[in-house]
């Protein structure tokens, strides 16, 4: 059901998710070896190489230092693995401190995985180990052995997962939701308007945020919250589809505009946009060379904004079409700062797309990738995504060096 697939994909985080998840897995880890940080010996974290990539420079959530050691190092001393994607809701100076020690006991490698992969070994002084495996998604616990004692074990299947449930519905089928969705889940997505909103005023007051020379509300809003996030501030943002940006990017530039319409639909549009970024995800994949929040959450975000706009089916898939035909290309370099111009850059597209498509014009079938379905668009996408995978590997070797 859609209403499952949108309560698994849409959860509140602290910070960028990436460093979070190898937080969450250091925690857990944490839990079952129960070792202090004298007793510890080392910590050993083998990581695919898009969770490495977007943990290098992005900054960890209560701290101003970035890096996946002091993420891990956190997690360990002060997450609360129950918190899920929040486990680092409680840190502080005290903690902070005590990471710093603890990182140069961390040990991080990059495998091969193709899909987002954190295993976590930790190693006490007495010779104990724990191992945590997170698999598939930011918060999925798949594995859990004490010493030589498989506790828990559960294999992940890619084609078997909750995101790809959601390729058995079109275009239409999300729409046909959109009209009549849950109450629970239009409530919810309120929650989500609603703490999305909180941070990005928050970032607003920030010196020197991108926000600061924004040009319209819609920008403002966006560029405030992914620059505060990726800054590192400790307040919790809404993510889609395991990201945060994502969901600050197909959220805000329909938030912006709840003094304009009725609450209701506002809550629809936004749902819209939320269920649209999670479709073309569940083709991509969730860690890719491509930029979420600056193409695919702005097609999503495009949709949305034409809903409100009370156009037609039609022009939502021209809209999300036309969307994907202008964005598609723009790389994932790793999560940072910088993610905020990009999420601009797609939230401008979304309101020109938008404009276009209620006035019936649009980028014809056979420009670029553009098909005539747009459900065979998005399948391009995601075929031509996974065609690039060297890029993640290439990118690596200049991300953090100046």
């Amino acid at each position: 059901m859609i209403k499952d697939i949108f309560f698994d994909q849409v959860k509140p985080a602290y910070g960028c998710t990436e460093p979070i998840a190898v937080a969450l897995s250091t925690a857990t880890a944490k839990k079952y070896l129960n070792e202090t940080l004298e007793e510890l010996k080392e910590i050993k974290i083998s990581l695919d190489k898009n969770t490495y990539k977007n943990g290098l420079v992005v900054n960890i959530p209560g701290t101003n230092i970035y890096g996946l050691e002091i993420a891990a190092a956190l997690g360990y001393l002060c997450g609360i693995p129950e918190k899920g994607l929040e486990v680092l809701k409680d840190v502080n100076s005290q903690c902070l401190s005590k990471a710093m020690n603890l990182k140069n006991k961390i040990k991080i490698e990059i495998n091969d995985m193709p899909y987002l992969y954190v295993e976590t070994i930790a190693v006490s002084k007495n010779n104990h180990t724990v191992k945590i495996l997170i698999e598939g998604k930011h918060d999925n616990i798949a594995k859990i052995t004490i010493d030589s004692n498989t506790i828990l074990d559960k294999p992940f299947n890619p084609s078997k997962t909750t995101l790809e449930n959601i390729k058995k519905y079109s275009i239409d089928e999300i729409i046909d939701y959109v009209e009549n969705p849950d109450k629970e889940v239009l409530d919810y997505v309120e929650k989500a308007i609603e703490m999305n909103i909180d941070i990005a005023k928050y970032g607003m007051q920030i010196k020197g945020n991108f926000s600061n020379a924004a040009i319209n509300e819609y920008v403002k809003y966006v560029s405030a919250g992914v620059d505060a996030r990726m800054s590192g501030v400790l307040k919790p943002v809404m993510t889609v589809a395991g990201s945060g940006n994502q969901g600050l990017s197909c959220i805000l530039p329909i938030a912006t505009k709840r003094e304009e319409y009725d609450k209701e639909k506002i809550l629809k549009a936004t749902l819209l946009s939320i269920l649209v970024t999670i479709y073309i995800k569940a083709y991509t994949g969730l860690l890719t060379p491509i930029c979420g929040a600056g193409s695919i959450s702005a097609a999503g975000a495009a949709a949305g904004l034409t809903y409100l706009k009370c156009g037609n089916r039609q022009q939502i898939k021209n809209a999300i079409n036309d969307t994907i035909g202008t964005l598609f290309g723009l790389t994932c370099d790793g999560a940072k700062r910088g993610c905020a111009l990009k999420a601009v850059a797609g939230t401008l597209t979304a309101i020109q797309v938008s404009e276009l498509a209620i006035n019936n014009i649009d980028v014809p079938c056979g420009n670029g990738i553009v098909a005539k379905d747009v459900e065979e668009t998005i399948r391009r996408v995601g075929k031509l995504t996974n065609s690039v995978k060297q890029f993640d590997k290439d990118v690596l070797d200049y991300i953090g060096k100046c």
